[in-house]
């Protein structure tokens, strides 16, 4: 089987903003009647300085962007940027950040999020910052993680105002089981299963999905789906060790299997890309950060099989997908979605399956527009199909 249909859009690009991480803390949301929603961040950037584009949550482009909520109307075809939900801005000063996540936990609200409208966010901001000549952290507060939930009961166009806040930072997608507990995965390094039975009010750790005691491994990206039987599957990177997708899977919730690789050396197509003759002179000139795998998404569809998207750092930065057939059993080798970025600060995709069964996934991306540092980081979108 291979790929068809592939065709991409523009979601947000503005040269004097840095649009990035779809997947992180982020996700993709797909209502009935065409509408579809995608969360990333957004920052001013000049594009001028090696701190424009760092990423650093202290005093890099995360420590002043707004998580955004954009919209479409027609399956992803064009966007809507007049009605965009700023969900929360990192660009607060400190003190308001303290304020926000002290306020009284008993002043939350119970919502019913079993419903098509229900969305969780999954926030992350620094509590820290930095001494401008030391680069030691200036303030620590440790009874402050930064990590918190909030929760929409209308598709994202109002937030709860109490955040519930977390000891461990979770990664999207949830997933609900079918007594109507939520599911999702928490940590990194060393993953775990976090629920939730009272509609995100509280969260518990279940178990341990991909442990690193030693701290060697390196599991990170993690993400869940609950198949049609009741089994969970987890999908994490693994950095050290083995640079690799992974997938771990459980009966129980409580015991999970030996984690194991879903792609495979020596049978993807990036070889002649990386190295045919138009473009060696690129390649020895990329200087990207040489990572084969980043930020996996898996997606199950309506006809049963699996799909994970994720990005590749190596050249030529690309986004790309496999999927199985069999609930995971087996793998497609690696298809390529696009593989035109030129620049290496790109990945961390979301997906969707639309209603005629395209797929449609959101990431960000660079092109050499005259901005530095590989061009501007912009919100690109991709539909695909399986042939």
């Amino acid at each position: 089987m291979s790929l068809r249909d592939v065709r991409h859009v523009v979601i947000d690009h503005d040269k004097t903003k840095y649009c990035g991480h779809p997947r992180q803390q982020g996700g993709m949301w797909n209502s009935d009647g065409g509408e579809v929603a995608v969360m990333y961040r957004r920052a001013p950037c000049a594009y001028e300085t090696a701190k424009d584009v760092a990423h650093s949550p202290f005093d890099g482009y995360m420590s002043r962007s707004d998580l955004v909520l954009r919209r479409s109307y027609d399956h992803g075809e064009t966007w809507r940027p007049e009605d965009d939900v700023i969900v929360w801005s990192n660009a607060i000063p400190l003190e308001e950040k303290r304020e926000f996540l002290r306020q009284d936990p008993a002043r939350r609200q119970a919502l019913d999020m079993s419903g098509p409208g229900a969305m969780f966010f999954m926030g992350n901001t620094s509590m820290h910052v930095r001494d401008p000549d030391t680069r030691r952290l200036a303030n620590p507060t440790p009874e402050l993680t930064g990590s918190f939930q909030i929760r929409s009961t209308d598709e994202g166009r109002t937030w709860e105002s109490v955040p519930l806040v977390l000891e461990a930072w979770g990664y999207p997608p949830l997933v609900a089981l079918p007594d109507g507990t939520h599911a999702r995965t928490a940590g990194t390094n060393r993953v775990f299963l976090s629920v939730s039975d009272d509609g995100g009010m509280s969260w518990t750790i279940r178990s341990e999905i991909a442990p690193d005691p030693e701290g060697t491994r390196r599991f990170t990206y993690s993400g869940l789906l609950a198949l049609p039987d009741g089994r969970l599957q987890c999908y994490v990177m693994q950095f050290e060790g083995r640079q690799a997708l992974c997938v771990t899977e459980s009966d129980d919730g409580l015991t999970w299997s030996e984690l194991r690789p879903i792609v495979r050396y020596g049978h993807g197509p990036w070889t002649a890309r990386r190295w045919g003759p138009e473009t060696y002179a690129l390649r020895t000139a990329y200087g990207g950060w040489e990572q084969r795998y980043r930020s996996p998404w898996p997606l199950l569809l309506r006809d049963g099989r699996i799909v994970v998207v994720f990005a590749r750092r190596e050249w030529p930065p690309s986004i790309a997908v496999v999927w199985s057939e069999d609930e995971g059993r087996s793998w497609s080798d690696e298809a390529v979605i696009r593989d035109d970025g030129e620049g290496s600060d790109l990945g961390y995709p979301v997906a969707t399956e639309l209603d005629d069964g395209r797929i449609l996934t959101a990431y960000y991306f660079q092109k050499n527009d005259g901005n530095g540092f590989g061009g501007t980081c912009f919100i690109g979108g991709s539909f695909f199909a399986l042939a």
